[in-house]
């Protein structure tokens, strides 16, 4: 199987544009001349379009490489709306400050006058007639036609997902030990230096929550790029642990659709691949979350009678242990959404516990002053 090239190329404008490095994006596309030409989600284009979400349209649009002419059609549709709801400032903006109208001033200057002429007008007629709403629905259905010709969309994260699973692969066929880190440009195994121990002494960034909704529980995701928080109110987060900022590469979060439990959020894990995370609450629930959409996986309603107050996930991630101020451990099976095992011996909270690395053995802590090692 040969790989082109030009796909090579748009893998790396994907993550570029993901990772919102978009002069880097224009940069790559100017000088290789191939456009990634792709949207989040072509019917949430689509219904933008329909709707007359004019920024979010603008937005995607730019990062687009669109035909002159069909720009050219979706900034007059655009600025024509705009002055029919008599929005003047933001209609001349777009009309003398884009680089489509100032083509359209040149190579079609009568096209372009007539729009410099709507906008000059000192009356306009408020009453809209079902006829000219009907027109507008039509052209901008027949924009949505034209520009959703020139864009596609692809799953994210495409790039990673295809060197994650070469690595697998690898690992699956012996060529790499899965328990030695990988310097992946290099294409060996890293030589880790031993690191001075040092007390931390600078303060990276700060991540302030109203009173009511302060944090009780956090986990950075394996990779360290996502740092979880769950809260007093029962919302989950993800932030950028550099910049101390919500994580709104993640549409799920930009969009605030945010991951819930009904009470406050006590414990919080990620699995080892980064791609679910679990929380506990107050009222004994755990809930299992994929990442990367926010969507709920599974449910655990009854875990505990009272409180979680630690979670942890399998090596394999098909099961989840958890421990609970009820003086209790329990193994919870991922694909059955049912209790697999339950430990008692503690008699008091549970405060931490973690399967071995061999998944033998579970060890835990308490409140009662012990470490108990259990056979699983």
């Amino acid at each position: 199987m040969n790989i082109e090239s030009a796909d090579v190329i748009r893998l790396i404008e994907q993550f570029l544009k993901e990772h919102n490095l978009h002069s880097t994006l224009e940069a790559l596309q100017t000088e290789t001349g191939i456009s990634l030409n792709t949207v989040d989600n072509t019917v949430s284009f689509k219904d933008d379009i329909v709707k007359g979400n004019w920024d979010a349209v603008l937005a995607s649009v730019e990062q687009a490489h669109v035909p002159q002419a069909k720009r050219i059609d979706l900034y007059e549709q655009i600025i024509t709306e705009l002055a029919d709801l008599r929005d003047i400032s933001p209609a001349r903006a777009l009309l003398r400050q884009t680089e489509p109208m100032e083509l359209m001033r040149s190579a079609q200057p009568d096209r372009y006058l007539r729009l410099e002429q709507l906008l000059s007008r000192t009356s306009f007629d408020s009453a809209r007639s079902p006829q000219h709403t009907a027109r507008n629905e039509s052209r901008r259905l027949k924009i949505a036609e034209q520009l959703l010709a020139e864009v596609c969309t692809a799953p994210a994260s495409r790039l990673l997902t295809l060197l994650g699973h070469s690595i697998k692969w690898q690992q699956l066929q012996g060529i790499l030990s899965p328990n030695v880190p990988y310097d992946l440009f290099f294409g060996r195994a890293q030589m880790i230096a031993p690191a001075e121990d040092k007390a931390p002494c600078k303060l990276l960034t700060t991540i302030k929550f109203p009173k009511k909704q302060c944090p009780n529980s956090l986990a950075f995701s394996p990779d360290g790029a996502y740092l979880a928080t769950g809260s007093a109110d029962g919302f989950i987060e993800l932030w950028n642990p550099t910049t101390g900022k919500i994580a709104d590469e993640l549409k799920y979060q930009a969009d605030g659709a945010l991951m819930m439990m009904e009470d406050a959020v006590t414990a919080l894990a990620f699995s080892d691949n980064g791609e679910m995370i679990c929380s506990g609450a107050k009222d004994g629930k755990l809930k299992v979350w994929r990442s990367k959409t926010g969507s709920c996986a599974k449910r655990f309603p009854a875990a505990h009678s009272q409180g979680v107050t630690c979670l942890a996930f399998s090596r394999d991630h098909s099961q989840i242990l958890s421990g609970g101020h009820d003086n209790v451990l329990r193994i919870h099976g991922l694909k059955s959404a049912k209790m697999l095992k339950e430990l008692r011996g503690h008699s008091a909270s549970v405060t931490s516990a973690i399967f071995s690395e061999d998944m033998a053995n579970i060890i835990s802590t308490s409140d009662d002053g012990s470490v108990r090692i259990w056979d699983t």
